[in-house]
């Protein structure tokens, strides 16, 4: 048996009248890929808050290799080689990698005349293995290569306790395997890592054992040999789960969008329909040109050529509020940055693409707004304490349940959703899947852009496949479809898949 590395003993935390932990207790061992796990309020961001100094503990102890853990401030923390990587990113854009890399342990002065040339060894081992340039400003960087830099940082430091909140939620399948073969080397130094995920499949593959918490409180432990899928998501719930998707339709209408050959920034030549009561799922890796599509048809980005149809007409978009007028949605893959109004409250979120409908001679409704606020949360069974609190008090998948009542309420034919259920936990996801299939069936048209292709295959009643700005294949969802996809978007094209198959 190996020591433990990390002893959590009767933690509790209360935030106002929310109890986000009570009494939690369990061990770490050292040099263990450690996964915690649990929906979204379930309490592990406010646990790895006050192990790293964010947040005080109401009640309780940490024991940290060997003495009990007493740091006030995440910089005390990574003195005793704690490092924290968030989901949500904290690096400062105008800055170059490795001053973003440096900032937390070298002062002004020295940081800022650091350069590639004088870079410390240790350093730039870890951003050789990433393949990141270390002069780069960040702003240049994508979200995926952002989040590769942040883990850079943590593992440069004296590292003991490594802490990755979703590390992997912006990552391409590449760079998520490149990741699992760092986690193995430093684990090999005696590293102890606390993996965050809701992607059970990663957890299944990469932890040594997993911790389960549940409204605040501590489930259970177990190795990860003696755990499988099933099992995970009942200790998460707290029930017997079901199929995770609700079945396909079988009933599509008439064709509602056209798209002909239409070319943007980051495509081309895209050709697609979609037709009332349907989810037609968009597959690809990262960087394939689906979003650009998307955010084009919603008038965020310039069409270069082509055409969109809406319901056979000539759509005109210069500006997304030229598609919303239209009829059509959209819910942005980067939530934080692009979707939520974060100084805004619940019912401000909700009401947003609806302000003209609710004002009244230039005066908002108040009574109305709340009564719409309210009645629209309330049939997405969205968990928040009041309408008047700001959205950014909310989990994850409470605020992308907001971000879908605001659509709700717009009432749109077409609505496109990206990456709607990133960052968010099996339970939520569930809801969100029976959520946009509830809005098929009730007529409007549904297009589905996810990396996860278990959710592409079983959301979708069609997918079209693209990689490197081009659509590859499209198919209807039967027995071949994930086998198909698999490898289309990865650039085999059909005719290829075809010919492997007979040979």
């Amino acid at each position: 048996m190996k020591k433990p590395a990390v002893v959590i003993k009767d933690i509790s935390k209360k935030f106002g009248g929310t109890q986000a932990l009570s009494d939690v207790s369990f061990e770490i061992a050292e040099g263990e890929v450690h996964a915690l796990l649990g929906e979204n309020g379930a309490g592990k961001s406010t646990l790895i808050k006050i192990i790293s100094g964010v947040t005080p503990k109401d009640k309780g102890a940490i024991i940290f290799d060997g003495e009990e853990l007493a740091v006030k401030n995440p910089q005390q923390a990574r003195e005793k080689g704690i490092n924290v990587v968030y989901q949500e990113l904290s690096l400062v854009p105008n800055l170059t990698v490795v001053e973003n890399i440096l900032a937390s342990t070298e002062p002004m002065n020295k940081f800022r005349k650091m350069d590639k040339k004088n870079l410390p060894e240790h350093v730039r081992q870890v951003l050789n293995k990433f393949n990141i340039n270390p002069s780069t400003l960040v702003r240049n960087l994508g979200i995926g290569m952002q989040q590769m830099v942040e883990i850079a940082g943590a593992v440069s430091r004296n590292c003991k306790l490594l802490i990755l909140d979703e590390p992997t939620a912006a990552l391409t399948n590449e760079e998520t395997n490149e990741l699992f073969r760092l986690i193995g080397e430093l684990k090999a130094k005696g590293v102890t890592i606390i993996y965050i995920s809701h992607k059970i499949s990663e957890i299944l593959a990469i932890a040594d054992s997993v911790s389960v918490l549940k409204d605040g409180l501590y489930v259970g432990t177990k190795p990860i040999a003696e755990c499988d899928e099933t099992s995970l998501i009942s200790m998460m719930i707290g029930r017997e789960f079901g199929d995770m998707y609700p079945p396909l339709s079988d009933s599509a209408g008439e064709v509602i969008l056209e798209v002909n050959n239409l070319t943007g920034e980051g495509f081309e030549d895209v050709s697609f329909h979609l037709r009332r009561g349907e989810i037609l799922g968009f597959a690809g890796l990262s960087g394939a040109g689906r979003t650009e599509t998307m955010i084009t048809i919603f008038g965020a980005s310039k069409i270069h050529s082509g055409n969109i149809m809406l319901e056979g007409k000539p759509l005109k978009v210069k500006r997304p509020i030229d598609a919303i007028k239209a009829g059509i949605g959209y819910l942005p893959e980067d939530r934080k940055q692009v979707a939520i109004f974060t100084q805004m409250d619940i019912k401000e979120n909700t009401i947003a693409a609806v302000i003209d409908r609710i004002a009244q001679r230039g005066m908002l409704n108040r009574k109305k707004i709340k009564e719409s606020t309210l009645e629209i949360n309330a049939k997405l069974q969205t968990k928040y304490g009041s309408i008047d609190h700001k959205i950014i008090s909310l989990s994850g998948g409470n605020q992308q349940k907001v971000i879908l009542s605001r659509w709700l309420l717009a009432d749109p034919k077409v609505l496109i959703v990206d990456e709607p259920t990133r960052g968010i936990d099996v339970g939520a996801k569930h809801e969100i899947y029976q959520i946009l299939r509830d809005l098929a069936s009730k007529g409007m048209g549904v297009i589905l852009v996810s990396s996860e292709l278990p959710e592409i295959v079983g959301m979708s009643d069609r997918v079209i496949t693209m990689y490197k700005g081009r659509v590859m294949c499209e198919a209807k969802n039967d027995a071949a479809l994930t086998d198909l996809v698999g490898r289309a978007i990865v650039g085999m094209p059909p005719e290829n898949v075809a010919k492997e198959a007979s040979e």
